[in-house]
């Protein structure tokens, strides 16, 4: 009798850890199947960021366009829009791009104003239910009423416009990885706009170039203040080029506790100083607990440059934020080298996929080691 009920116990726990294997295993399945996702997503930004530096955009139609086009099909929605400030920013959002709508004057409507205003306030992406929108807004277009996800385009620290998409092909509310993608594209669509402004901008210097000197050789006895003053436009001219090569890194939201700093260009005293200013800031507001400091675009690296990043990464860990560094080339690898500089204490991880799967990685860890507190607790 004793020996058939330890027979029974021992089946019963068999049975159990059989079904705590199956369990792990779905779990992991389903962790497998999110990063992979997750580097289609990775992939895809890379891909948008590509397409706008090959075409060069200057009008603002044209860039919300191709941004919402490339939206709008990664994140398989049917529709979408990217509203705009128009001149008098009192006037509220209007339509500059749509992808198959309907009475897209319902958009601007007192109700969609005050929606829109909540989302550009916010300054992180976010997914409006369909709950949401039943309650405050009642009379929204049929296509918005399963549920939207939508995110501000901020250019130099001013919203500007408002990137929203909605009707999913398979019908299921948005899920985080999206919403974080939106908030991607965004940055990029910022970029793209900021690009455009100052392409703009050159180019009306240099018809202003071109008057300037038609001027001179027509009239003579003006031609030495006219070539004065072209030497100083073509000067700026050369200032417009500099600040287009060197255009200002955004921060990007990875992953949930996650933010990038892609890093293109020459890092001096001034420009790290806003680089580090700009990175606390947003650590504090997002409360994020890993920070990739990615140098792929950095391609000479100096003393002061390297004193430079690790001063951020410093300044970054007394807040509480793991900081790994990504995409240090070999030239740069060597400059380290050559210049004795001591990088024992910082993680570095060769591009930046793999430092997003360390950080998903430590994230794991920690909770899991919480998990084992809670127990002992």
């Amino acid at each position: 009798m004793a020996s058939d009920t330890k027979q029974t116990a021992d089946v019963g726990e068999l049975e159990q850890l059989r079904d705590e294997l199956v369990e792990c295993r779905r779990e992991l399945d389903s962790e497998r199947n999110e990063l992979k996702r997750w580097r289609e997503f990775s992939g895809s930004i890379q891909l948008i960021a590509k397409t706008f530096v090959s075409l060069t955009l200057t009008e603002r139609t044209a860039i919300c366009d191709t941004l919402l086009a490339l939206t709008c099909t990664q994140l398989e929605t049917r529709r979408g829009a990217v509203l705009m400030f128009g001149e008098d920013e009192a006037e509220g959002l209007t339509v500059m791009s749509g992808r198959d709508l309907t009475h897209d004057d319902l958009l601007a409507s007192e109700e969609a104003q005050v929606l829109w205003w909540e989302l550009l306030d916010s300054k992180v992406p976010r997914a409006i239910t369909a709950k949401e929108i039943a309650t405050r807004w009642p009379q929204a277009p049929e296509y918005l009423q399963g549920g939207l996800a939508a995110v501000a385009i901020d250019v130099r620290d001013r919203s500007v416009g408002l990137i929203v998409v909605c009707d999913k092909l398979s019908g299921r509310p948005f899920v985080d990885r999206e919403v974080y993608f939106l908030g991607g594209t965004s940055s990029i669509g910022a970029i793209a706009l900021a690009d455009a402004d100052m392409l703009r901008t050159q180019q009306e210097l240099a018809t202003e170039l071109e008057q300037s000197a038609l001027l001179a050789r027509q009239e003579a006895s003006e031609k030495a203040t006219a070539l004065s003053e072209l030497a100083d436009k073509m000067q700026i001219i050369e200032r417009q080029q500099f600040a287009i090569q060197e255009l200002s890194t955004p921060i990007l939201q990875l992953w949930d506790n996650v933010v990038a700093l892609p890093v293109i260009g020459v890092v001096d005293t001034r420009r790290s100083v806003e680089i580090m200013e700009r990175l606390l800031a947003e650590i504090v507001a997002r409360q994020s607990k890993f920070v990739i400091l990615d140098i792929t675009g950095v391609e000479v690296v100096d003393t002061a440059t390297a004193d430079h990043f690790i001063k951020v990464i410093r300044a970054s860990q007394l807040l509480g934020a793991q900081c790994i560094v990504t995409g240090i080339g070999p030239a740069v690898a060597q400059t380290l080298v050559d210049i004795g500089m001591d990088l024992t204490a910082i993680t570095t991880m060769s591009n930046l996929q793999e430092g997003l799967k360390e950080c998903l990685r430590r994230m794991k860890l920690q909770r899991g080691e919480t998990r084992r507190f809670d127990q002992i607790m």
